[in-house]
């Protein structure tokens, strides 16, 4: 999962002037882990992306997208003036906190996209909700599905295009934000972390 991120993130040009990433870790609690604003080359992003900690419990998606619009996007937090934004939700499962398919996560993906954040979604396995991925993105061209986790290589250079598409405005900055799931199991032992990752591209 991590080097899935790692390979996406490779393909975008890290700068202050280029793209800029932050980084959200939710499980049953979501934090900004970094802003926008805190790397400024490749080399240590991918650093800061792997040594990224694992957590378990619940997936609190809808508090890493309230934190997404009301922190890493606010004012003065990195954000620049007339930038696009975009949103790339990874999960392995359906969001349930406070309970499974709260309403509050469509209530804060729909805030989102009303201040012009795209949200795509990536659902991995068939433990996720195509239906609800449908819900949380912008639109059906932004739901991506596969079966495992090793599958993601095989959307990996599509994603990274469209998001590399989306980086070639014709006079403004571009945001991209990614949100990970990390799903991993040892014998009957179910671990999720969630990430999110926020990038700023130019």
């Amino acid at each position: 999962m991590l080097q899935f991120i790692v390979n996406v993130s490779s393909s975008l040009h890290i700068g202050p002037n280029d793209v800029q990433v932050a980084f959200v870790l939710f499980s049953t609690r979501a934090t900004v882990e970094w802003g926008l604003t805190q790397y400024h080359n490749k080399t240590s992003l991918i650093q800061a992306i792997l040594r990224m900690r694992y957590l378990s419990d619940r997936t609190n998606l809808n508090d890493a997208l309230y934190l997404t619009r009301t922190q890493v996007f606010a004012p003065g937090r990195g954000t620049r003036p007339g930038a696009s934004k975009l949103t790339v939700i990874l999960t392995d499962g359906e969001d349930d906190v406070p309970e499974a398919g709260t309403p509050l996560t469509i209530q804060n993906a729909t805030e989102c996209k009303n201040q012009g954040i795209r949200l795509i979604a990536v659902g991995v396995t068939d433990g996720t909700n195509k239906q609800r991925l449908l819900q949380i993105a912008s639109s059906p061209e932004d739901v991506y599905t596969v079966n495992d986790f090793l599958d993601l290589s095989n959307i990996t250079d599509q994603l990274a295009s469209q998001l590399c598409d989306s980086s070639m405005p014709t006079s403004t900055s571009n945001v991209v934000s990614l949100y990970v799931y990390n799903h991993l199991c040892q014998h009957i032992v179910v671990k999720v972390t969630k990430t999110l990752k926020i990038i700023q591209l130019k």
